[in-house]
């Protein structure tokens, strides 16, 4: 007879992830790669925080305010873009160098 498994560790608290968001968020603007570095994420795991942080501070009265990437070639600017990740291509000149779009936390006072 084997032993019995240990129960499997609980998982971070996304709760504690997006609180530490929200505090870099309200000490200036960032982007997702600088979130990323300061809370220790992956990347491509901080826009789905960002998202559902966007939904919470609706919530409150306050907003996520996006500065939208650009194209550092042609200068193209998504400003239409839904998406809160990085852009991989300029739809005007196919450009790949382009400067990721800006995160802020704007309260409803100002």
């Amino acid at each position: 007879m084997s032993e019995p498994k240990a129960p499997p560790s609980p998982a971070p608290r996304s709760e504690t992830v997006r609180h530490t968001l929200l505090e870099e968020l309200r000490r200036g603007a960032a982007t997702a790669w600088e979130l990323s570095t300061r809370l220790g994420l992956r990347e491509r795991d901080v826009t789905p925080h960002l998202e559902h942080l966007a939904r919470s501070l609706r919530a409150r009265g306050e907003r996520l305010s996006v500065t939208p990437a650009h194209c550092l070639r042609c200068g193209y600017a998504f400003d239409e873009r839904r998406s809160l990740a990085k852009p991989s291509r300029c739809p005007a000149c196919r450009g790949e160098r382009i400067e990721a779009p800006r995160f802020r936390v704007d309260t409803g006072g100002g």
